[in-house]
């Protein structure tokens, strides 16, 4: 009996050992969950400027934005960076609060309203004929360079039917480390993006002589 006593003490202290492993286990993976951070592609806050143009312009050009095309590394919710030539990381921790494609649309609607260039989602037929905007982004992203580049084609059709295509490579620098100073620059870009849709856009607007 003194033995079988002693088989099944030792039996138990083995389980008692496996449980107190796996609990510290459990323990410590509950306890090392990372925080998620979240970041806006558009600024949710309005300059003083959109302020005063949001009212002040009645003569504004009508753009329909159409199309949007992005790269498939653009549709993860993890913030995406360029780690190499030939290499992309992917954060499982600093997360876009909403989809790439919404925020650039919201961020080029309100930089192409301080030119006078009323962005809208959908042709209302009422409206009669209007110029339409497709974009194709072929690269946005944030690199070991310390830079966003921002890569693609736009085109614009006009009332007429008449098609202007343009290329664009704009880069950006980073004027810091992190996710924060990617998020500054890309809408530096995005920035920079606007004027030149803006140019076209009244470039094709402009009577012919």
């Amino acid at each position: 009996m003194a033995m079988n006593t002693g088989f099944f003490s030792k039996k138990g202290n083995i389980r008692f050992a496996l449980a107190t492993i796996l609990l510290l286990v459990i323990s410590g993976c509950a306890g090392s969950n990372p925080s998620l951070s979240y970041y806006l592609l558009h600024s949710a806050v309005p300059s003083k400027a959109q302020n005063t143009t949001a009212y002040s312009d009645t003569n504004n050009t009508n753009l329909v934005f159409n199309k949007v095309t992005l790269p498939d590394y653009l549709k993860h919710r993890g913030l995406v960076y360029q780690v190499s030539d030939t290499n992309l990381h992917i954060s499982a921790t600093h997360l876009w609060a909403e989809p790439v494609e919404e925020g650039l649309r919201k961020s080029l609607s309100d930089h192409l309203a301080l030119k006078n260039i009323s962005l809208t989602s959908a042709k209302n037929p009422l409206e009669g004929n209007l110029s339409t905007l497709n974009l194709y982004v072929s690269d946005f992203i944030s690199t070991y360079k310390g830079n966003v580049v921002l890569k693609g084609d736009f085109v614009i059709t006009d009332m007429h039917s008449n098609v202007h295509r343009e290329s664009f490579l704009i880069e950006t620098e980073l004027e810091n480390d992190g996710f924060s100073a990617s998020i500054t620059a890309m809408r530096h870009a995005l920035v920079e993006l606007a004027s030149k849709v803006a140019d076209s856009t009244h470039n094709t607007r402009a009577p012919s002589a």
